[in-house]
């Protein structure tokens, strides 16, 4: 009886000292990698860092943390982050922010609430940390940008999964519900009022194949950029529009677009006068527009809607030989 006191007395010994080291591990961790990013011109503070959760958990708060990147301008900064894991699982983890953020850029700030933002990490073993699958999840989000533009939504989630037959490639979805731009977003989305207040559903499915992995060094140097995205499908659902896209494309080193889109969109009278009300139709092409829609409509056989092809090369969008304006970029800051 007295032996095995002994060993019991012996493993909690043992399992403290584990929890000590490795809460304490965490936090010169994270002291460090803050500390470093100081070194590279950074600026990079945290009022405090500690970590709770004995006997079974690795909890870390990090209090203040401000960090802003000199390459790219991009600032963040709120009144704290919480890292939540378990002790006999160190390779997930849970990233909880604050109710408030601010995210900051030399064009403008962006001030962010919400109600819950989360995510859970499952990241390779090994000090880079590298991402294999993950899910976010937002609630109750408002978006405020001092460029007057904004939007809120009611919530979103968002998930990826790195490929075991090509690390660098992850399947993306995302699904969110009420998105409603404000402000100046409303008025360039939609400055006529020709549609509701608010996006019923945006729904997306696709892969992504990036130049590099997205592990711990992303966020120290230049973010990994996509190289190829094959999108399963992206819909949008706001108000008479019922939008749906699908296609394959490679991107540039300017981050352009090359490759194909399939379009399917139904009321496509009120899409075509939606982007003449915003300038991205000319007027003087107004009439083209909607010629070239009622032939394409007539080609599906159904007058209100299109089952069509889009073209981008050259980072122009066209419509068979319809030009409908410049392809976005696709850069990750």
């Amino acid at each position: 009886m007295r032996k095995l006191l002994w060993l019991v007395l012996a493993a909690v010994l043992i399992y403290t000292a584990y929890w000590m080291i490795g809460a304490k591990s965490t936090e010169t961790a994270i002291s460090a990698w803050i500390d470093a990013r100081a070194s590279e011109g950074w600026q990079a503070e945290a009022e405090e860092i500690k970590t709770r959760g004995f006997p079974t958990r690795f909890d870390t708060e990090i209090l203040a943390p401000k960090l802003a990147d000199p390459r790219t301008g991009v600032a963040l900064s709120t009144p704290r982050i919480d890292i939540l894991s378990q002790s006999h699982r160190p390779t997930r983890f849970t990233l909880r922010m604050a109710p408030e953020v601010t995210l900051a850029s030399p064009y403008q700030r962006l001030d962010i609430t919400q109600e819950l933002a989360e995510a859970q990490l499952f990241v390779a073993p090994g000090p880079s940390l590298t991402l294999d699958h993950a899910a976010a999840t937002l609630t109750a989000l408002t978006l405020q940008s001092t460029a007057t533009w904004g939007f809120t939504l009611q919530s979103g989630t968002v998930t990826t999964e790195r490929r075991d037959d090509a690390p660098l490639t992850h399947d993306i979805s995302a699904s969110i519900e009420g998105f409603a731009p404000t402000g100046g977003l409303i008025e360039e989305l939609d400055p006529k009022g020709l549609l509701s207040d608010r996006f019923e559903t945006l729904t997306l499915a696709m892969s992504a194949t990036f130049d590099g992995p997205w592990d711990i060094h992303a966020l120290e140097g230049p973010r990994p950029q996509p190289t190829h995205i094959e999108l399963e499908e992206l819909a949008a659902k706001w108000g008479k529009l019922d939008l749906k896209l699908a296609g394959t494309f490679d991107i540039d080193r300017r981050g352009y677009p090359q490759g194909t889109l399939a379009v399917k969109a139904k009321n496509w009278r009120e899409m075509v006068e939606l982007a003449i009300s915003t300038g991205a139709i000319p007027e003087n092409m107004s009439n083209l527009a909607l010629r070239g829609g009622e032939m394409l409509a007539g080609l599906s056989g159904r007058k209100d809607s299109i089952d069509a092809e889009l073209t981008l090369k050259d980072g122009m969008i066209s419509l068979g030989f319809i030009p409908l304006g410049p392809a976005p970029r696709i850069v990750i800051r």
